[in-house]
């Protein structure tokens, strides 16, 4: 099964720590500005998933999340937030995100959640 991931909310290093992390398990790494940016055209289809950070605004990762939701959109979302991000970390998971996973992230952390989400039958 081929898979997209689509990663949102990142600076610059951390985008190339990311890509450099999953090139090798994933067909494609697609980055997008904003959350904005993704809602206006979410993606369809299995082998998927968002990859979103609750670092600088995490009231923005929960919206994005919650407006997904809204919308029917069920594509599994994994989320990267700092340690002290518990409250989040909850809601998320109330929203029925795939995954939240905190600061700091290994390589194989990260392809793990990744992983899962290819082989979550949903």
């Amino acid at each position: 099964m081929s898979t997209t991931v689509y990663v949102v909310g990142f600076e610059e290093g951390e985008r190339a720590w990311i890509e450099s992390a999953l090139g090798r398990i994933t067909d494609a790494v697609v980055f997008v500005d904003d959350g904005a940016a993704f809602l206006a055209r979410p993606p369809g289809g299995s082998g998927q998933c968002l990859i979103a950070s609750a670092d600088v605004d995490e009231a923005a990762t929960l919206r994005l999340v919650r407006e997904l939701r809204r919308r029917g959109v069920a594509l599994p979302v994994i989320v990267l937030g700092p340690h002290s991000a518990f409250r989040t970390a909850v809601d998320i998971a109330r929203l029925e995100a795939t995954d939240f996973l905190e600061r700091p992230v290994s390589v194989r952390e990260l392809r793990a959640a990744v992983r899962r989400v290819r082989s979550d039958p949903k």
